[in-house]
């Protein structure tokens, strides 16, 4: 089984500079974290109709939640979420999850 962090973007003041700063500065910047085995963005496309309820949802898997835990004290997770949360005028939410494939 493996760990992940997923964070939950709102949809931000100016999408444009948050694309922005999002890609040139904080992926480099989240992909250093220790343990990181994937890092996936995934852009929230809305349901016909109807508003998307985030904006952007990002997933960072670890091995196992011993190592997600490890990761998240340390500097390069502690820079990473500041970095976050000044962009995320929108604002974000963070889960911590386990997962298994179904098959």
């Amino acid at each position: 089984m493996t760990a992940k962090i997923m964070v939950l973007f709102g949809k931000p003041a100016d999408p444009e500079l948050f694309d922005k700063q999002y890609w040139e500065e904080h992926v480099p910047m989240a992909k250093n974290m220790p343990g990181l085995r994937k890092f996936t963005v995934n852009k929230v496309v809305p349901p016909p109709g109807r508003d998307a309820p985030y904006y952007q949802v990002v997933e960072m898997e670890f091995e196992n939640m011993e190592a997600l835990k490890k990761a998240t004290k340390s500097p390069q997770s502690q820079e990473s979420t500041q970095h976050a949360s000044k962009m995320a005028t929108g604002g974000m939410t963070f889960l911590y999850v386990e997962s298994k494939e179904a098959k």
